[in-house]
């Protein structure tokens, strides 16, 4: 997409034509997964369309004569949205950050020039080259919103349709890079496998309807149980992947226990009554092993938690309790 063509910026939609976004505690029918983007990409959309009018009004001076009417750029509202934009992707905003701040720097650029432009006088000849960078730079940020929105649209594509949540594919990258801060920086980081105890019986007794709305309840509850920067990761029927950085795989294991009470007191509402689920958990610290190596480690204590029982978490035979 090219910064040209972005330079109109697009017709709100009407109020009526936006759907709402599902609660997630309260989705029986998904809606469609299109239809989620768009919502999450709002903040993005929203920052280019006032960065777009902006630029607009600015090219339409069209010469140098009316540099003193150069209008501010309105940078508190943009990075307001793109703020908003890195909050919905949560854990997921690591690739977004250097595309996020490369646009500030843009930004503050471009504020600067506007500032310029708006205290010249009359055809000042050296209003002439900032209008030139104005212009140059004007359609390179243009083109940042259009990366931006690609780089966001790709990674929410890769979310889980039923519980909103990242895949394999994002985890392998998210436990590339918190592997690469353990190795550099020395710091720790926990990884854990979880799965739903008797999730088979559920969807046998109760229909596969009632197992998705299971597996969006739990999705929900650990989202919220855990620190923004915590991953969460579906990572296949009902097994989920976290990943905890800054915590040891003890630590994560306390964190995993707390988690466990907490999803264990809040029943999931059903047509015809109310379920307590319960799910077993294996941890193992992420370190110069290879990554699939922590992931064995991780589901042989898993392994070990259903065997002796389920509803529980256990340490990886790898780490040292």
């Amino acid at each position: 997409m090219s910064a040209i063509a972005l330079l109109s910026p697009s017709p709100a939609p009407e109020t009526a034509s936006v759907a709402r976004l599902p609660d997630p505690l309260d989705r029986w029918d998904d809606a469609p997964a299109e239809e989620g983007l768009q919502l999450d990409a709002a903040p993005l959309r929203l920052a280019r369309q006032i960065y777009a009018t902006w630029l607009q009004h600015a090219l339409q001076l069209g010469t140098y004569g009316n540099a003193g009417t150069m209008p501010a750029l309105p940078r508190v509202a943009i990075d307001h949205q793109l703020d908003r934009a890195l909050d919905v992707a949560g854990a997921d905003a690591v690739g977004l950050l250097a595309l996020r701040d490369t646009q500030r720097q843009r930004l503050a650029e471009l504020g600067a020039a506007a500032q310029t432009l708006a205290m010249a006088h009359g055809a000042d000849p050296a209003a002439a080259p900032v209008w030139d960078r104005l212009i140059e730079l004007g359609l390179q940020t243009l083109q940042g919103f259009a990366d931006l929105e690609i780089v966001f649209a790709a990674q929410r594509a890769a979310h889980d349709a039923l519980t909103g949540l990242p895949g394999r594919a994002a985890l392998q990258q998210r436990l590339q890079a918190e592997q690469s801060r353990v190795l550099r920086q020395g710091r720790q980081c926990a990884v854990a496998l979880l799965d739903l105890d008797h999730f088979k019986r559920i969807n046998d007794r109760h229909g596969h309807h009632t197992g998705d709305r299971v597996l969006a309840v739990f999705a929900a509850t650990l989202r919220a149980g855990l620190r923004p920067y915590d991953g969460v990761y579906r990572y296949g029927g009902e097994e989920f992947v976290l990943v905890l950085p800054d915590a040891t795989a003890a630590q994560a294991a306390r964190i995993l226990d707390r988690l466990r009470q907490r999803v264990a007191a809040v029943p999931v509402q059903i047509p015809d009554g109310a379920l307590h689920i319960q799910f077993s958990a294996g941890v193992a610290a992420l370190g110069e092993r290879a990554i699939a190596q922590t992931l064995r480690c991780a589901d042989a204590a898993l392994y070990d938690a259903k065997a002796r029982g389920r509803d529980q978490v256990r340490l990886g035979p790898c780490v040292a309790a």
